[in-house]
């Protein structure tokens, strides 16, 4: 049976991968949907080259992914209400077109809705999906992110479809930018050996790895109407991550290290027990496999 699926920010970089595992498969059809072209060709897809902020025709599909938003940290800071439009009017419209006219509508959060929970309230990790939302200060437009997305979400869950909201963990790997891992790569390669943050911490998840697991839960009944941490266990410092980097370029080289942006989230670490009970046979890849496999 043919299986027509939307994807909003289909050249970036969650949606880029999924969309080549998706239509690898003859009998899915996949219409993409970002504001920058896609160099993906093959006859199963069509590339729709639009703003989701302005009013488009949107094709009839099965299932809705909606990833698209204004991603990476510097542009929190630097372009705020670009953000928070980004994330919540697409939201709403896609939500009022598909809301009687799809089978799941799945949307990528973040850790981000969390963070004030663990940082702030200090409730202990790993972080559960139903910590609380608390936004430590709207006035910092770090928030502009995680306030817009864990609005979109509320949105998606009162909505009356059938959902699936996936909580990103720190997902990396290839064509990847504006995120620590390829940035710290290119630096390396320009010998520019400075980092940000170093004794903050994350949990980072291998993209072969998140793509599997959101195809893999989309499948599973018990996945529906449900918000889903999908991450790895293993939390290690960004200066870990650094020095595995390094290694694995072999390059022997003295880190010049500076604070962490003013918001940042000091430690990251998803509770995956969810996932988990779902996709009991899960095996993820390490951060040093990852690594190794990125830099081959």
């Amino acid at each position: 049976m043919e299986m027509k699926y939307l994807i909003t920010g289909s050249s970036g970089f969650i949606g880029k991968h999924l969309t080549k595992t998706i239509i690898q498969n003859d009998s899915n059809f996949v219409y993409g949907i970002d504001r920058k072209s896609s160099d993906i060709t093959n006859t199963n897809y069509k590339h729709i080259a639009v703003d989701l902020k302005d009013d488009i025709e949107y094709p009839e599909v099965d299932v809705v992914i909606h990833l698209a938003a204004y991603n990476g940290t510097k542009f929190f800071y630097s372009k705020p209400l670009e953000v928070i439009n980004d994330n919540i009017i697409p939201t709403l419209k896609l939500i009022e077109h598909y809301k009687t006219k799809s089978s799941l509508f799945v949307y990528a959060g973040t850790p981000e809705s969390v963070a004030g929970a663990t940082d702030f309230a200090k409730l202990p990790l790993p972080s559960k999906e139903d910590y609380p939302i608390i936004i430590e200060d709207v006035m910092n437009p770090r928030w502009s992110y995680a306030n817009s997305k864990t609005l979109s979400e509320q949105a998606v869950i009162h909505s009356g479809m059938d959902y699936m909201i996936i909580r990103y963990h720190n997902v990396y790997g290839e064509g990847q930018i504006d995120h620590f891992i390829p940035d710290f790569i290119s630096r390396a390669k320009q010998n520019k050996f400075v980092l940000h943050g170093h004794d903050n911490t994350r949990s980072f998840m291998y993209i072969d790895d998140a793509i599997k697991v959101t195809l893999s839960l989309m499948k599973e009944r018990n996945a529906k109407n449900q918000i889903i941490n999908v991450g790895s266990d293993e939390e290690v410092t960004i200066k870990e991550v650094a020095k595995i980097i390094l290694n694995k370029m072999n390059l022997d080289a003295e880190i010049e290290f500076f604070p962490a942006p003013e918001g940042s989230v000091s430690r990251r670490q998803p509770d995956t027990q969810k996932m988990k009970k779902i996709l009991p046979d899960l095996e993820l890849t390490s951060v040093e496999q990852g690594i190794e496999k990125l830099l081959k």
